[in-house]
């Protein structure tokens, strides 16, 4: 990508950038490269946006939204984000997390096709997480 395209592509996200996105980019090969990821993150989540029925105007919003998001999370460091199974599993079970409200065991295992005994070892497995990401163990396990 030359120097033309990149002031181009900075362009086109120049009102939805600030600063403090910017600070990690000071590595040459990055520099180079996360506009067209930026672009093709922000194409995506748009896309899923009008998908689930945005108007395109929201749905672009939104796709800044979460880019912005991902960046204050994540920013300056790799991420990994599985695909396939573990990903669907993954997200399975953050929702079957959300949705138990303490008594629709037998309701949530109806839904998701499976035993009470693995909404019950998912919610464990959830709650140990969400745990410790709240209380990190005194030795760092």
């Amino acid at each position: 990508m030359g120097n033309h395209d990149h002031e181009q592509t900075l362009a086109l996200f120049e009102d939805e950038l600030d600063d403090s996105m910017l600070e990690y980019m000071d590595d040459p090969e990055i520099l180079a490269k996360w506009p067209q990821g930026l672009t093709d993150m922000l194409s995506i989540l748009e896309a899923a946006f009008v998908r689930d029925g945005a108007v395109v105007a929201d749905a672009r919003r939104l796709a800044f939204r979460a880019v912005r998001a991902l960046a204050g999370f994540a920013g300056g460091r790799s991420l990994y984000v599985p695909k396939g199974e573990q990903l669907e599993t993954a997200l399975r079970d953050r929702e079957i997390w959300e949705r138990h409200n303490g008594t629709n065991v037998s309701e949530l295992a109806k839904a998701y096709h499976l035993t009470e005994v693995q909404i019950y070892s998912i919610l464990a497995r959830q709650r140990k997480m969400i745990r410790a990401r709240l209380q990190p163990g005194l030795f760092g396990d």
